[in-house]
Parts: structure tokens; C-alpha cells; sequence
């Protein structure tokens, strides 16, 4: 099979980005995936001939697999990043990402053979949005752009944990089954009698999800900008919604970013969509606290924000937020019969 052919074949297959409406159809056909894999191993064995020989993809992915509890979705164990040291030094940053396009559509493959391995039921909707996904992630690296299979780029380091069931696309955020809610952030974020309020904030929070383990968080997917409205955020949350009905055992959801701080809304109201729904269905708030991470991602493309913090009238904070199963399903409910609750317990 020539290249445009293998183009032609596997583009169409990321047509429909929402996820809507899709199958297991929307996934490529097994002998098109093998057919771009053969591809892409023969420019490797080129540049670096005995990449795949010294460096099992099983291997490698084995690597992933012994990762501590609770390690992040892009954590990189030390055996992968020699793994990489070593490719790169044998045919360069190219030969690196043939290998990680090469790794993906291995996972692809597993997908389409033996089923979804992400720790959970997944609902019918959850599974054609992961088939969308997937079938992106195929066009990708037939079309594949500079340094962009790559450690470090977190879009990569998305579309490598959902293919391996680390992470669940859900539309505007991706879903993470590990995600959690740090026992140690009662001990952050406040000072005194702050401190105080927001250890009865942390007791009230834990008492209503029923413990701070088993708790999905959720990270906002950038190439996703188009669903970052009002809507987007509603069927976000009807989709987590099903999953923990599909899933009783899983306490409730968390999310953090520094456009959960309340200050935020005072500042740029027209980001108030993002927490409106989980502020407004009982969802709880605790500070974190500051950072440079969260000060540039504040600041960036925010001409507005970035005079306030100039001028000292603000500084980003880190908030996490924690919404319990009851509520975010009893939310739902009440979203799909016309009418929604509204609390918020701040720290």
C-alpha cells in the first residue's frame, strides 16, 4: 500500500470530533492500522535499525505498567525514558517518534481486539466517544507533525494514556480513573483560622463523596477548544453523570485549575460556564494555593488578568474542586427534567 493511499484510507476516520452518533465503525479497519504500522516500521528500521530489535514495544509499555499508585497520566517511568535516550541516539528525535507512532497503533490494535482496558464499565456513549478518539489519534500519525510524538507534549501524552486506558475521552475534559483528592491539600492553601475553616470544609467534603479515594478527576483537553462553552461543560458532565451510575463503587469526580478560584469570576465572568454546573449542584471548593505553573497558565492569552496581577490586584490560585457521586448523578437528573439546585460550600 503506497503512503496516499494509507492517508486517503485513515483521514476521513476523525470526521466527528464529538463522538456523536458514532460505532465501533468508526475505528479503521485492522489490515489499514497494520498496513500504516509496517510503514512507519520500515522508515525506523532505516534510520535505526535495531530500534525495534533492543527495544520491545511489549517492553516498553511494561514499563508504563509498574508505575507507583497514583502516578499522573504523563509520568514517565526511568527504563522508558532510557528506552528513548537510546532510540534517539541511534537515528535522532525522528527515530523516537516513529517508535511512539509505532507504540500507539500497537495499543490501537489491542483495542480493536480484545475491547477497551480502562478500569471501569464504560456506558455505550463513552465507548463511541473512545472510538472517535482512537480513530483521531490513527489519522494523526498517518499525518503525523514535528516533534509532536514526543514526551513532554501533553497532548501526546494524552492520546498515549487513552490508548492505554489511563485516560477516558469525555468530550471538552478527558476522565481520569486515578485522578483522587490529596488528603494533604487540609493541610494547604490557609493559615490560621482559614486553616481551620478549611479543615471542617476538607471533614464536610469527605463525609459527602465517602472517602477521597476513589474519586475520578477530569484534565481539560486543549484540542477540544470547540466544545470549551456552556454546552460543551453540560454534556461533559450528563456523560460523567452515566458513568458513575454505570460505576457504584466510584465516589464522586474532581477537577483542578485556577479558573475554579472564585476571584476569577469577578475577573473574567465569561469563564463562569466552566464551574457553574458543579458550583451550583453542591460541588465543594478548596484552595490550593499559588504556584508559577498556575500564574502562567492564568496569565496566558489574558491581556486582562495579566494588568490585574501587574498591578498586584490578583494572583492565581490552584483550586480543587470535589463533586460527590449523589450529587453530580442527582444533577443530572434534575438538568435532563428542566431544573438544577444551587450550593456551594467554599473554604
Amino acid at each position: 500500500m503506497k503512503r496516499d493511499e494509507t492517508i486517503a484510507d485513515l483521514a476521513p476516520l476523525a470526521a466527528r470530533p464529538d463522538g456523536a452518533g458514532s460505532s465501533r465503525r468508526a475505528l479503521p479497519p485492522p489490515d489499514a492500522i497494520a498496513a500504516l504500522a509496517r510503514e512507519i516500521e520500515s522508515g525506523l528500521a532505516a534510520c535505526a535499525p535495531l530500534s525495534l530489535g533492543e527495544h520491545p514495544i511489549e517492553a516498553y509499555l511494561a514499563s508504563f505498567a509498574e508505575l507507583p499508585a497514583g502516578s499522573q497520566y504523563h509520568a514517565i517511568p526511568p527504563a522508558a525514558r532510557a528506552t528513548c535516550r537510546a532510540i534517539e541516539a541511534a537515528g535522532g528525535a525522528e527515530a523516537v517518534e516513529a517508535y511512539h507512532r509505532l507504540v500507539l497503533l500497537h495499543l490501537i490494535m489491542g483495542v480493536i481486539a480484545r475491547g477497551p482496558s480502562a478500569p471501569m464499565h464504560l456506558t455505550p456513549e463513552a465507548l463511541a466517544l473512545l472510538d472517535v478518539y482512537l480513530a483521531r489519534v490513527v489519522a494523526d500519525v498517518a499525518k503525523p507533525r514535528k516533534g509532536f510524538f514526543r514526551h513532554g507534549n501533553d497532548q501526546f501524552a494524552k492520546d498515549f494514556a487513552v490508548c492505554r486506558g489511563r485516560l477516558l475521552p469525555c468530550g471538552v475534559e478527558v476522565l481520569d480513573p486515578l485522578g483522587g483528592i490529596p488528603r494533604r491539600l487540609v493541610f494547604k492553601g490557609r493559615q490560621g483560622a482559614d486553616h481551620l475553616r478549611q479543615a471542617v470544609t476538607m471533614a464536610r467534603m469527605a463525609w459527602r463523596l465517602g472517602g477521597t479515594k476513589a474519586v475520578w478527576g477530569l484534565h481539560f483537553d486543549r484540542r477540544q477548544i470547540q466544545n470549551f462553552t456552556a454546552k460543551g461543560y453540560a454534556d461533559l458532565y450528563l456523560r460523567v453523570a452515566d458513568l458513575l451510575e454505570a460505576n457504584p463503587e466510584i465516589h464522586g469526580i474532581s477537577s483542578g485549575s485556577w479558573w475554579h478560584d472564585p476571584r476569577v469570576l469577578e475577573i473574567s465572568p465569561e469563564l463562569s460556564f466552566i464551574g457553574t454546573i458543579p458550583e451550583n449542584g453542591g460541588a465543594f471548593l478548596i484552595r490550593v494555593g499559588e504556584d508559577d505553573r498556575t500564574t502562567s497558565d492564568a496569565l496566558r492569552f489574558a491581556p486582562q488578568r495579566t494588568a490585574l496581577h501587574r498591578l498586584g490586584k490578583y494572583r492565581p490560585c490552584f483550586y480543587m474542586l470535589a463533586w460527590a457521586r449523589r450529587d453530580v448523578i442527582a444533577w443530572a437528573e434534575a438538568y435532563r427534567a428542566g431544573s438544577v439546585q444551587r450550593r456551594i460550600p467554599v473554604a
